[in-house]
C-alpha cells in the first residue's frame, strides 16, 4: 500500500512538473516559436486558460497559417506546417469558429493549390484536406483549382464540396464533366450522407447544364433508390414538372 501511495505521489509530481504557465507561453511568443506554442499550450492547467491564453493560441495558429500562405515558403516548409494544423484544431476547437483564422486558411489553400499545380506534387489532396475544414469561400478560382487537383487522386465524394464552391464562384465550371460525374456519383449514395448536401447544391447551381444527365439517371433509377431520395429535392424545384418527375418524385 505504501509503495502505491509513493508511486501516486511521484506520478502527480511528474505531471505537475510537466505543466506550463501562461508566462511560459508568453516566452514562446517572444521567441516567435509558434509551432512549439501550439504544441504545448494545452499543458497549461484549465483554470489558468484565461483570455490571454486564448489570444496566444489564436496568434500562434494565425502565424502558422500565414507562413503557409507566404510566397517565400517552399513546398517542404509548407507541408511541414500544414501537418500541424489538424492536431491544433483538434486541441483548440475554437480555432475553426474564428473568422480571421478561417480567412487565413483560405489564402493558405490558394497558395498550396498553386504550388501543387505548378510543381506537380503528388499527394496534395491530403494536405488540402488538412487545411480545408471550416473554409466555405476561397479567393476566386481557387475552389476550381482544388477540385481539379483532387479529381486526380480522390473519390468524387471528397471532391464534390469543392466543385460546389467552384460553381458558386464561376458558373462556367458547371460544364466540366468531372463536376457532373462527382454530383451523380454522390447522389447515387456512393459518398455517404455527409457529401449529399454539397452534391445537391452543385446540382441546383448547375441545373441548366446538368438537367439532362440528372433526368437520365432518374429514368434508370429504382423508385426506392438512394438516387431518387437524394436527387428529387433538386429535380422537384428546378425545371419543368414533367410526368416522370411527378411519378418518381411525389
Amino acid at each position: 500500500m505504501k509503495a502505491l501511495v509513493v508511486l501516486a505521489l511521484l506520478t502527480a509530481a511528474a505531471l505537475a512538473a510537466d505543466d506550463l504557465t501562461l508566462a511560459d507561453l508568453q516566452a514562446l511568443e517572444k521567441q516567435q516559436a509558434w509551432t512549439e506554442l501550439l504544441d504545448k499550450a494545452d499543458r497549461v492547467k484549465p483554470a489558468a486558460r484565461t483570455s490571454d491564453w486564448t489570444r496566444l493560441v489564436r496568434a500562434a495558429a494565425a502565424h502558422v497559417i500565414e507562413q503557409i500562405a507566404n510566397d517565400s515558403a517552399d513546398w517542404r516548409t509548407a507541408a511541414r506546417l500544414i501537418e500541424i494544423v489538424p492536431a491544433a484544431e483538434h486541441r483548440y476547437s475554437f480555432l475553426v469558429g474564428d473568422k480571421a483564422y478561417i480567412d487565413g486558411k483560405a489564402k493558405a489553400l490558394a497558395r498550396v493549390a498553386s504550388l501543387c499545380a505548378r510543381e506537380d506534387i503528388g499527394g496534395c489532396g491530403t494536405y488540402i484536406e488538412y487545411l480545408a475544414d471550416g473554409v466555405t469561400r476561397f479567393p476566386k478560382g481557387t475552389a476550381r483549382e482544388i477540385a481539379l487537383l483532387l479529381s486526380e487522386e480522390q473519390l468524387p465524394s471528397l471532391t464534390v464540396r469543392f466543385w460546389a464552391l467552384a460553381a458558386d464562384d464561376d458558373r462556367e465550371v458547371c460544364q466540366n464533366g468531372r463536376l457532373s460525374r462527382a454530383v451523380v456519383n454522390v447522389l447515387r449514395g456512393a459518398g455517404g450522407d455527409r457529401a449529399v448536401p454539397d452534391a445537391q447544391r452543385a446540382a441546383a447551381t448547375c441545373y441548366a447544364d446538368l438537367e439532362q444527365v440528372l433526368v437520365r439517371e432518374l429514368i434508370a433509377a429504382k423508385d426506392a433508390s438512394a438516387y431518387v431520395k437524394n436527387a428529387c429535392p433538386v429535380l422537384k424545384t428546378h425545371g419543368a414538372q414533367t410526368v416522370l418527375k411527378k411519378k418518381k418524385c411525389p
